[in-house]
């Protein structure tokens, strides 16, 4: 009995580092298609769907200078892809389109790039820990 339940641990200790490879493989794959570092962030902020004014608060969990990521302070998320919105975080309004419908957000593309300054604002307020998400590109644009 013993010996089977350290087969059973042995087995799943290598299948969990082989799925942490194969991520870590897919995440470096994919960084050359982004623009920007994105910053993990934990604001507050309302989204407005620019089709019928509605008003949908929640927090964003990550930022780049092209985009976010918004998650509803609801128990669902619709399928919103496509729509046009607006995102309001303190003084600091911005357009972007909902390009992803996520179980943990939207993944919104921002119309104009958020500027250094403000991008610094919001990185230095509301920053989650000091390291750039996984996410981001070796290529990205960093701040100081």
């Amino acid at each position: 009995m013993q010996i089977q339940e350290e087969d059973q641990k042995a087995i799943n200790q290598k299948q969990t580092e082989l799925l942490q490879k194969q991520l870590t493989k897919d995440q470096e794959k994919n960084a050359h298609k982004r623009a920007f570092a994105r910053h993990e962030i934990f604001a507050v902020a309302n989204m407005v769907l620019m089709n019928n004014s509605q008003e949908i608060d929640g927090v964003i969990t990550e930022i780049s200078q092209g985009g976010v990521k918004f998650r509803p302070a609801s128990l669902y998320l619709l399928e919103r892809n496509g729509e046009r919105v607006s995102m309001i975080i303190d003084d600091i309004n911005v357009a972007g389109i909902i390009r992803a419908s996520r179980a943990d957000g939207y993944g919104i593309q921002l119309l104009e790039e958020i500027s250094n300054k403000e991008m610094d604002y919001i990185v230095r307020s509301y920053i989650v820990n000091n390291e750039i998400s996984p996410h981001s590109s070796s290529k990205a644009k960093i701040l100081n």
